[in-house]
């Protein structure tokens, strides 16, 4: 039962990991958009912030998938290589409920706010 519960938190954090990453990245995005046309103009600006942005998310993934040749994000588990070379997934020593997720939501709520009024205005 307890491992049912860690996963469905595991999804939740994990959500809510995502959405605060999608809001920062579209907040810091505006951002940048906003000082390039002022600086460069619209249309330079917006050939400029593509590119920049293909050229980060590219080595952003290159970075991601070839670190260590796996790509494990979970805390619980670790990968290790067989005798024959084989990589396999196996449970780690992470006690279960580590995570709590109204910590974890109050934490990223009091982030989105402290953007909204400090700097960022993409909701507001």
């Amino acid at each position: 039962m307890e491992g049912i519960k860690y996963r469905a938190e595991k999804k939740v954090i994990g959500w809510m990991t995502g959405a605060l990453g999608l809001y920062m990245t579209a907040a810091m995005w505006m951002e940048f958009n906003d000082a390039l046309g002022f600086y460069l103009g619209p249309s330079m600006g917006i050939i400029i912030g593509t590119i920049t942005f293909m050229v980060y998310q590219s080595n952003k993934n290159i970075k991601e998938f070839t670190l260590n040749g796996d790509y494990s994000t979970s805390e619980r588990t670790a990968i290790i290589t067989r005798a024959d070379g084989r990589m396999i997934q196996v449970d780690g020593h992470m006690e279960p409920g580590r995570n709590p997720i109204t910590y974890i939501a109050v934490i990223y709520a009091i982030i989105i706010i402290l953007s909204e009024l400090t700097w960022s205005n993409l909701i507001i």
